[in-house]
């Protein structure tokens, strides 16, 4: 399992939704299998999104956040 935190320069798409929901850090695990999550912290809790890889793991993350504030 690999474990890296994602920057701007990572995905350009992390300082709009940063900044719409206050997350404070963004981390991506890659495991052994074809599996890429995705996880955005703020002070609310974690949001986890899954996928095969990080563009659908992201958009996955990005559903579970919008679910929970809507």
């Amino acid at each position: 399992m690999k474990v890296t935190i994602l920057s701007k320069k990572d995905l350009p798409n992390i300082e709009k939704i940063q900044d719409e929901f206050d997350i404070f850090r963004v981390v991506k695990v890659k495991t052994r299998e074809k599996l890429d999550m995705i996880e955005f912290f703020n002070k609310d809790g974690v949001f986890r999104g899954f996928g095969k890889d990080t563009k659908a793991a992201y958009k996955k993350a990005k559903k579970a956040l919008k679910s929970y504030y809507n």
